[in-house]
């Protein structure tokens, strides 16, 4: 428990409504892991002074401090304890400046990604990533995590959108790197220590994030192909093609589309032609009938060379969230099928159909009561995968095995867009490179020596 004292000081600090304890903390929902407000007690700062002054209150008592921000973290990154006090960015959620001019932001870590999304609609610009959590995930959250998204493969992650930021150190110290240009180098680039560190090493408070060119009109289709392969050959036809502007290029495989259309999509779509591999397809043009026009006679010409077996475009704003639902509203597989898990990879284009027809088989082999459903980010082959018992959880080891055998040998990565967390320790332990963990333990141990923030994710 969290003495009196320290309750007190941290009050003095933020004021009576900005500690949050007992039935106060109760209002709040835990987010994606019901035990992320274990902790019993969060602050919630106004300002960087504020953080700062409570990280150093905290590393002065060895007080373990769990960075909150959206709360949509998949890998147990916002998991506390008692004894720990969770840090909420909630009330740091302005939009400080936005320049049309420059396509530049600079937004405190609590600003939400659809807040900005909204906010650079209004200047004709996008915030050039996008995640089906934009409502809730907060931008300090995504950097935290290195959040990737379905625009990856044409603006990159969270990484390249990203120019600076401000974070506060473990012991309460301020690093100000709020550069507002892409050509900066000034040595070591120490601000991407931050990104993807899950708050391990401080807590990013402000950030300066580069902006992209707002889409006009847009037209969708989903489509069926005979086999993955067929699918990235698809994709990388409608890439290579200079009259059209891809913008989304989203990946299905059977099972998952099956269970998916089955269960939230109009019967058109339940009833769509049975197939290997789906994809929703998305570009953007001068104008609607343009986009239509150019999407429908790129996808004529993807039948008569065998790359599509079927597909359907969306005539109105209903039928595109139709079939956006479909693949957003992946929640559906735990709704149907609650025993299971959840896993976040990434496969090299060139080696998806491989990797997918070992997974099959190796699910197959865990026995008729186990399903796996596979869906994700075509243009940069990250994966989210879903794998179910129909009564009890299947065996999670062997689960793993299916899922990351020959991975690291293909050219993937056990972790794509969701973080470490605590969910993937194992695998961060066992898979990755020993020099690169070396290091990253020696950059713990120098930034924060006493273990103060978010203790045990990552490396622990």
């Amino acid at each position: 428990m969290i003495a009196e004292d320290i309750l007190a000081n941290l009050r003095s600090i933020v004021g009576a409504d900005g500690l949050k304890t007992g039935e106060a903390l109760d209002l709040i929902h835990p987010g994606s892991d019901e035990h992320n407000l274990d902790a019993g007690v969060m602050v919630i700062p106004r300002n960087t002074g504020q953080v700062s002054s409570i990280l150093r209150l905290c590393n002065e008592r060895r007080i373990a401090v769990v960075p909150h921000g959206g709360r949509t973290g998949l890998a147990g990154g916002g998991v506390s304890a008692a004894g720990e006090i969770i840090l909420s960015l909630a009330a740091m959620n302005r939009i400080e400046s936005l320049s049309a001019s420059a396509a530049t932001a600079i937004v405190e870590g609590g600003v939400t990604l659809q807040a900005l999304q909204e906010a650079a609609a209004q200047r004709d610009l996008s915030t050039g990533i996008d995640i089906a959590a934009r409502g809730s995930a907060t931008i300090g959250g995504m950097i935290s995590t290195n959040a990737g998204g379905m625009e990856a493969f044409r603006h990159g992650i969270m990484r390249h959108r990203v120019l600076g930021l401000e974070a506060v150190l473990p012991d309460g110290s301020i690093i100000s790197d709020m550069a507002q240009v892409t050509k900066c180098n000034e040595g070591y680039d120490l601000k991407q220590l931050f990104i993807g560190a899950e708050g391990t090493l401080g807590i990013i408070t402000r950030a300066v994030i580069k902006l992209a060119s707002a889409d006009k009109f847009t037209a969708t289709a989903l489509v069926a192909c005979p086999s993955a392969t067929d699918a990235v050959s698809l994709f990388q036809k409608l890439q290579r093609d200079r009259s059209l502007s891809l913008l989304r290029a989203e990946f299905m495989a059977r099972d998952y589309f099956a269970l998916a259309s089955a269960n939230l999509g109009p019967a058109s779509l339940a009833a769509f032609i049975e197939a290997p591999a789906y994809l929703i397809l998305e570009i953007d043009a001068s104008d609607q009938l343009t986009a239509q026009s150019a999407l429908e006679e790129a996808l004529t010409s993807a039948v008569d060379e065998g790359l599509v077996v079927d597909a359907v475009l969306a005539q109105s704003e209903k039928e595109r969230n139709e079939i956006w639902t479909i693949r957003e509203d992946s929640s559906v597989v735990n709704r149907v099928y609650p025993s299971g898990y959840w896993f976040d990879i990434s496969v090299p284009l060139q080696e998806l159909e491989t990797w997918l027809k070992q997974f099959n088989r190796g699910i197959a082999a865990l026995g008729s009561d186990v399903r796996g459903f596979v869906f994700g980010h075509l243009g940069d082959g990250n994966l989210h995968i879903g794998v179910a018992g129909e009564t009890v959880n299947p065996d999670k080891d062997a689960v793993k095995a299916v899922i990351y055998t020959n991975l690291k040998e293909m050219g993937g990565s056990f972790s794509a867009e969701h973080g470490i967390g605590l969910e993937k320790k194992p695998e961060l332990q066992s898979l990755i490179d020993p020099v690169k963990l070396g290091l990253m333990r020696l950059i713990k141990q120098t930034i924060d020596p006493n273990g103060i923030m978010n203790p045990g994710k990552i490396i622990g």
